[in-house]
Formats: C-alpha cells, sequence, structure tokens
C-alpha cells in the first residue's frame, strides 16, 4: 500500500523515531536488560511483566515522579536496583524509573548533592525539622539530649554525629523536593509530547480514512 504522507511527514517521523532511540539508550530496553549488571538476573522474570514496558500515561507519569526523586536522593551506587525494586512493587514502567537514575552519576554527583544539601539545610533551618538530636552520656553515667540548655553539656559532646544526621536528613529532604520539581517538569513535558503524538496519530487516521474513501469514486470514474 503506497503511504499518503508527504516526504517531509516521513523525515520527520523518522528523526521523531531517531531522537527516541538515542534517548532510549540509557534506560534498560526489554532486549538488552539480561546485559545490566545486578538487575539483568532478573530479565526473565522483567520481560514477563508486561506493566514494567508499559507506555500508559498512568505507568510513565507515576514512574517520573518516582524515578526523579530517586535519583537525586543520597543512593548513588544502588540507585538501579532500587529503580527496579520500586517498578516492580508499583507496577509502573521500569525503562523510564531506571532511565531517569542516569541523571546522578560521577560527573553530575557532587553538583546535585550539592544543591539537594544546601535547599534542605535552609529548609531544615526554617522549619527545624530535620535536626538531628544526640542523646550523650555524661561522666556520671546520665544521659542528657545535646542542645539542652537545662543540663551542661560534657566537654567530650560528639557533635560530629549530630552534624552527619543532619547533613544526611537535609540531603534526603533537599532530593525530595527537587525531585518532585523535577518531575512535575518532566511530566509537564511528557503530556505536552502525548497530546502531540496523539493529535498526529488522529490527522494520519483522517487521512487515511479520506483516502480510502475517495478510492471507490476514482476506481469508478
Amino acid at each position: 500500500m503506497e503511504s499518503h504522507e508527504s516526504p517531509e511527514h516521513r523525515h520527520k517521523h523518522f528523526r521523531r523515531i531517531r531522537r527516541t532511540k538515542w534517548l532510549l539508550q540509557f534506560a534498560p530496553r526489554k532486549a538488552r536488560f539480561h546485559r545490566y549488571p545486578f538487575i539483568g538476573r532478573f530479565a526473565d522474570v522483567a520481560r514477563k511483566r508486561s506493566y514494567l514496558w508499559s507506555f500508559r500515561s498512568e505507568d510513565v507519569r507515576t514512574a517520573i515522579y518516582v524515578g526523579a526523586v530517586l535519583a537525586l536522593l543520597p543512593v548513588m551506587g544502588v540507585q538501579i536496583p532500587v529503580a527496579f525494586l520500586l517498578a516492580l512493587l508499583l507496577r509502573k514502567n521500569v525503562m523510564v524509573l531506571t532511565g531517569l537514575q542516569m541523571i546522578t552519576n560521577p560527573f553530575t554527583a557532587a553538583f546535585l548533592y550539592y544543591a539537594t544539601y544546601r535547599l534542605g539545610h535552609a529548609v531544615t533551618l526554617w522549619s527545624g525539622f530535620g535536626n538531628s538530636t544526640e542523646v550523650i552520656p555524661t561522666t556520671g553515667g546520665e544521659t542528657i539530649l545535646a542542645g539542652d540548655a537545662n543540663m551542661p553539656a560534657p566537654p567530650h559532646t560528639l557533635v560530629w554525629s549530630e552534624h552527619l544526621g543532619t547533613t544526611f536528613n537535609a540531603l534526603v529532604i533537599g532530593g525530595v523536593i527537587l525531585g518532585l520539581a523535577l518531575g512535575l517538569i518532566l511530566d509537564i513535558a511528557w503530556r505536552i509530547v502525548a497530546a502531540r503524538v496523539a493529535r498526529r496519530r488522529q490527522r494520519r487516521l483522517l487521512r487515511k480514512r479520506r483516502s480510502g474513501s475517495t478510492t471507490p469514486d476514482t476506481a469508478a470514474s
């Protein structure tokens, strides 16, 4: 059957396909899932679950938010296995959820974690939520809360552990906030692209129907 699309439309169509393939090279595709470290052991399990490869709007949009938040949490090194487990538990698109973990890599991790820490630290200072409170033993065998104004702190107060806990909390809080913001941006972009694809599909169907309806008349003449 001869295509009724113009060369310009075909060129744009193939260009979109090439762009999509370029983006998907960072995601564990179904045919190459077995090549990925650790999660590749579960390739047979993943291939049998169609929901992991579904591009329905609800499956993709949830995967976008979960993947964006996970990508900015301080779990670099175990992101891909965690993303795979979340995709199984939530029954969402594994390609999107794991592909977003490529955002945090050895080249971007320092900048992203610094940004999430600064944001989380600011939120912690503003709200007081996320401050790590440490229980410290005194020389007399009693315990006090670090920073308690009613009790004198001992000379050997281990404030470094309090700072470490607060830093980790700041990274988590900042990662969740920035991850949700990034997820919102990607969600909007996905909906725009999905709407354009739906419109193009409708126009293509209309062209096919019109060409099909004119064929008998042309043959009769």
